[in-house]
């Protein structure tokens, strides 16, 4: 019998799993995207499974002209390092201008926003 080991944060919501998952995927400023899905659940308060499908970052896509839907939580996060973090490559460049220069949001507060989350729920434990 061959089994096939998991990661444990597959059978975790995402504001317990989340962490885990970024660095399993390798997903660059960890605590920033993590401010991110944050910010766009409500403080994972306003995740549903089934009213968000799934998409913990908010991901639109515009070809279709809707949000994505995904199995998983983990979807998202696969998703948004495809999208997002794979196409952050000059590590000088701070995390907050790239996610402007890529436009990741409309609402121009946006990375002031995930910079005071960021604040909040990390800098008190360092």
């Amino acid at each position: 019998e061959v089994r096939l080991e998991q990661p444990e944060f597959l059978l975790k919501g995402p504001a317990e799993g989340l962490m885990e998952a970024l660095e399993y995927y390798g997903i660059p400023e960890p605590e920033i995207v993590y401010s991110q899905a944050y910010l766009e659940t409500g403080n994972f308060n306003k995740y549903d499974r089934n009213v968000n499908n799934n998409n913990i970052f908010g991901l639109y896509n515009s070809r279709m002209g809707r949000y994505m839907i995904f199995d998983h939580w983990v979807g998202s996060v696969e998703v948004y390092k495809r999208c997002f973090s794979d196409k952050y490559t000059d590590t000088a460049e701070n995390y907050y201008h790239f996610l402007e220069r890529v436009h990741y949001a409309k609402d121009p507060q946006y990375t002031k926003k995930v910079e005071a989350i960021r604040r909040q729920l990390f800098d008190d434990k360092k």
